[in-house]
This record gives structure tokens, C-alpha cells and sequence, in this order.
């Protein structure tokens, strides 16, 4: 059975002059049968044509023509909720829960304690500089270096789905969509953990995701109006390369087993 790979990106000019840039609007991609195409498309341009960060100025829509064989199965994480009185204590576990993952790189007590202290502190600022990237910053735990090739558009993991989908409605799933990156995230190789916020204003929640943490939901990580969000994907160049897990995140194709 062949499948097809549909991407949708909208955006909107902003400014003037000089001055003058793209913001992004709406995003979204799946792998679908060939049957379910053409509804899909029409559900991605609906979706693009009413999100509540404004009317587009373009809306692209990919269709590509992908292979069975080529297709990666994966096991959806196991999911936590935390319940957080705020967005400051939601950020707070966040910190936490990644401190966790980066320690458990280093068995050894009190190796490279140092920087893994300049890196406690580093975080909140590493989060604020993803806000206007396209794509997810790739930050390197061993060296402290940020690794994508282009540090304004990032690294952006695609060519995801859920098995078994048969959605086309409009409207953004925000839990279900996140469950399929973060496990094709989890599975790159030298990857240590992810952590993200939605850019979306009316969307509070965000994550922690790795194979030992599996998907950590926080379902308060910033305030309700916010327009800012962003991605680090975490990794260590001592157990891959970074070509090999830019490699992985922007031209595997997978779908992923959301029956847990």
C-alpha cells in the first residue's frame, strides 16, 4: 500500500519596510492513504484559513508520494499528566524533568558537575531564543553548542502520523499531534530529551519528553495570550552524530502506534 505525505504551512507578512518579515501562522502534516487526500488537504486549508493568530498572506500544501516499506512503526511514550498551579511552577518541573534526563548522561557522580551547572542556569535563556525559530533548536549536552545549520529557521522533526488515523477535522489536536513528534523525537538517535511550549496563545500546555521520561504533559507552562513557544531537542554528540539525527528527524518517515 502506498501512502502520501501532505504538509501545510501558513503565514502572514508583518511590518513594514525594512522591517518587514514572515511570521508563521499554522502548520500541520500527515500520512495518509491515497483515498483520504484529498479530504486531509481541504481540512489543512480550513485549518490555516481560521486560526486565531490571524488570516495568511500563503498557505503552502505538500503532497508526496511515500512508500510502506520506507515507514518506521513506533510505540507511542507512556503519558503523565502534572497538574501546576502556574505557568512559573509549570516551568519549574519542566527544568526539573530535564535535569533529570541530561544527569542520567553522566553516571559517574560528580563529572562535568560544572557545566552541568552552567547549563541548569543556561536553560530558561535557551528556551526564549527558540520563540522565533520555524524549527527546534538542537542543543548538544556534551560540548554546550547549538547544532542546527541554520540557527533561525532550526531543526524540524516531519514526515510523522498516527497509525490507524482517520481524522480530518480542521480543528488542531494539540495532544494527539504532540504524542506522534515526541516519539519520533525520542527515537533519534543521540537524543536525550525534548522539551517544547506551544506558540499557540490559547494553548497553555506543554512537555518532557524522552524514552525514560516518556511524554511528561505539564498543562500549564506560560499564559493564556502568549504568542511565544518554542522547542529544544536535546542531544548528545557522544552517542551519535548530529547529521544522523538531523537526518532522521526531517526525512524519516513513521507512524506511530497511539493504541496504549
Amino acid at each position: 500500500m502506498d501512502y502520501y505525505s501532505l504538509k501545510m504551512r501558513a503565514s502572514q507578512q508583518i511590518g513594514e519596510g525594512d522591517q518587514k518579515r514572515e511570521q508563521h501562522i499554522s502548520g500541520a502534516e500527515r500520512i495518509v492513504s491515497r483515498e483520504a487526500v484529498e479530504a486531509v488537504c481541504s481540512a489543512m486549508a480550513r485549518r490555516a484559513l481560521t486560526h486565531s493568530k490571524g488570516d495568511p498572506d500563503f498557505i503552502n500544501i505538500k503532497i508526496e508520494k511515500v512508500c510502506e516499506k520506507d515507514i518506521q512503526i513506533l510505540k507511542a511514550l507512556p503519558v503523565t499528566r502534572v497538574d501546576v498551579d502556574s505557568w512559573q511552577q509549570g516551568l519549574d518541573k519542566a527544568f526539573e524533568l530535564i535535569d533529570k534526563a541530561v544527569f542520567s548522561c553522566h553516571p559517574r557522580e560528580g563529572e562535568n558537575t560544572g557545566s552541568l551547572k552552567d547549563f541548569r542556569k543556561k536553560l530558561p535563556e535557551l528556551l526564549r531564543e527558540t520563540f522565533p525559530m520555524r524549527g527546534a533548536m538542537l542543543y548538544d549536552i556534551a560540548t554546550g553548542e547549538r547544532l542546527e545549520p541554520n540557527h533561525e529557521r532550526g531543526v524540524r522533526a516531519t514526515y510523522m502520523d498516527a497509525l490507524r488515523s482517520s481524522d480530518v477535522d480542521s480543528q488542531k489536536n494539540h495532544f494527539n499531534e504532540a504524542i506522534v513528534l515526541a516519539t519520533k523525537v525520542a527515537n533519534a538517535p543521540g537524543m536525550v530529551a525534548e522539551l517544547c511550549i506551544s506558540d499557540d496563545p490559547e494553548y497553555v500546555t506543554g512537555y518532557v519528553a524522552s524514552k525514560e521520561l516518556g511524554y511528561v504533559r505539564i498543562m500549564k507552562m506560560k499564559e493564556m495570550g502568549d504568542e511565544n513557544g518554542g522547542r529544544i531537542f536535546l542531544f548528545d554528540s557522544r552517542k551519535a552524530k548530529a547529521e544522523e539525527c538531523i537526518e532522521y528527524l526531517q526525512k524519516k518517515k513513521v507512524l506511530v502506534d497511539t493504541q496504549l
